[in-house]
């Protein structure tokens, strides 16, 4: 039962992440095609200013993408896991272990 709920979770989790990229994108889109057009409408075939947000925004959204779709796979979370486990088990032996005192 528990191990349902936790593949549902993280099912949840990735379903999340690949609908808020959809967002980010989308978002992304509207607003260069609306920077585009400012631009081409104040100053036709003038200097693409609207490029250069277009440029630092879209670094953004691919490392976004690359987040959600290409590091897939629980790479990441495995090695969270075993980071978790490790800390968990020095915090165990720490727990018992018997004071050391320096004089």
């Amino acid at each position: 039962m528990e191990k349902e709920d936790s593949s549902y979770k993280k099912a949840k989790k990735i379903a999340k992440k690949k609908i808020d990229f959809i967002k980010h994108l989308m978002t992304y889109g509207i607003v260069m095609g609306v920077l585009a057009l400012i631009n081409n409408v104040a100053d036709p075939g003038g200097y693409q200013w609207w490029l250069w947000p277009a440029t630092c925004w879209g670094i953004f959204v691919l490392i976004d993408f690359l987040s959600v779709f290409a590091f897939v796979g629980g790479r990441l979370e495995k090695y969270e896991e075993r980071l978790t486990q490790k800390e968990q088990e020095k915090m165990g032996r720490e727990e018992f272990s018997s004071p050391q005192i320096f004089y």
